[in-house]
């Protein structure tokens, strides 16, 4: 009975410890904790940066960057400091035109603190080998490690010309917002079912919808936004704006920006790099055209992709079919025209190269394999 009664205590214990929470060593490696900096942005805060271990704090400096600091209590307990900080947001890229695993940034220092350059947004991990000079030489003693995540707003600024005329537009949207984006389906972003691009067009995401109306306002609201003329400074805007990301024969652009032979990129994520292969950037296009009521969707042809939208008159303008053909195709009553975002001139809607692969006009793949026109 004794015996009985013992075990009964010990599982009411245990469940009591679970349903409270106690701050054991694992609940506390999982804990996330916020430090408030303004009514709506924070610091997300685990690890040794919990408020309870006593040992980091960060902050916002003065001079625009982010201070990453051993308490002054800990601090006085050591000499020397090896900081050790990784941007999980960080391009791993090289002006070589390949893919750098990115492993941080490693510096040495007598100083408890580390400061990164700027105050952006984003997910930081910190660690801090300390060491004590002892007879001339330094002894390691224990290491340090955390990871806060600022969540702050981030603001995109643009501004280029186009027929003559200046344009400026720009963007802001939370830290929170692109994180969203960026861990969503992680695992399925390398599309087999190219049908399944339709599902990457978040025109109804703020961040998109805000961009779309400041490029209204610097379209001109009082000018027609229903037909061809607009749809066309909406290509050009992707076209100028957006950076193809470098590539090298031996490596797509993908790879090259994400470190992924195939990435399919939500629209904020374009919009956070401010670079997009083909298929990203014509996401991003559709997008715009769905925000402003235009039918469209994505092409999808061998080795490439590009944007489509839907028009009831169309007039390509002056062009040489020695170079160009026009891409299209009519669905349930409705033409859509190809739209070509991988130029940095603007070209003009509908007109592509008319040398695909093998030597193809891409106008001779439509219908061909899953190489068509996905419309909604």
């Amino acid at each position: 009975m004794i015996a009985t009664i013992f075990v009964v205590l010990v599982l009411v214990f245990f469940f009591l410890s679970s349903a409270l929470n106690f701050d054991d060593e694992s609940s506390l490696n999982k804990k996330v904790e916020v430090q408030m900096i303004t009514d709506d942005t924070y610091f997300e805060l685990s690890g040794d940066f919990l408020f309870e271990r006593e040992v980091f704090s960060v902050y916002l400096t003065d001079d625009e960057k982010i201070a990453f600091a051993l308490n002054d209590e800990v601090a006085s307990n050591y000499d020397y400091y090896s900081w050790w900080l990784f941007d999980r947001d960080h391009f791993a890229s090289t002006s070589t035109l390949s893919f750098i695993e990115y492993k941080g940034v490693s510096l040495e220092k007598t100083e408890p603190v580390l400061y990164y350059l700027l105050q952006k947004p984003g997910v930081y991990d910190i660690s801090v080998d300390c060491y004590v000079d002892s007879d001339g030489k330094r002894d390691y003693v224990t290491t340090y490690s955390g990871t806060v995540s600022y969540v702050g707003y981030i603001t995109k600024e643009y501004s280029w010309k186009y027929k003559g005329v200046q344009y400026d537009a720009e963007v802001t949207f939370k830290y929170d917002e692109y994180r969203y984006y960026r861990d969503l389906n992680v695992n399925s972003r390398a599309v087999a079912n190219y049908g399944r691009v339709i599902s990457f067009i978040t025109y109804e995401e703020p961040a998109v919808v805000d961009l779309a109306i400041s490029l209204l306002i610097t379209y001109g609201i009082d000018r027609d936004i229903t037909g061809q003329e607009f749809a066309s400074f909406l290509l050009a805007f992707v076209q100028i704006c957006f950076e193809y990301p470098p590539y090298s024969n031996s490596m797509v652009a993908d790879e090259y920006q994400y470190g992924q032979t195939e990435y399919f990129a939500y629209p904020l994520e374009t919009i956070f790099y401010g670079m997009g292969d083909c298929e990203d950037t014509s996401i991003l296009l559709a997008a715009l055209y769905k925000v402003f009521g235009f039918r469209a969707g994505i092409v999808t042809l061998p080795g490439h992709a590009v944007a489509a939208v839907g028009l009831d008159v169309y007039d390509p303008g002056r062009y040489s079919s020695y170079i160009y053909e026009i891409l299209s195709d009519t669905i349930d009553g409705i033409t859509y025209y190809g739209c070509e975002t991988t130029v940095s001139t603007p070209l003009e809607i509908g007109l592509v190269r008319v040398t695909g692969e093998d030597g193809h006009p891409y106008s001779w793949y439509i219908g061909k394999n899953n190489n068509k026109f996905h419309v909604f």
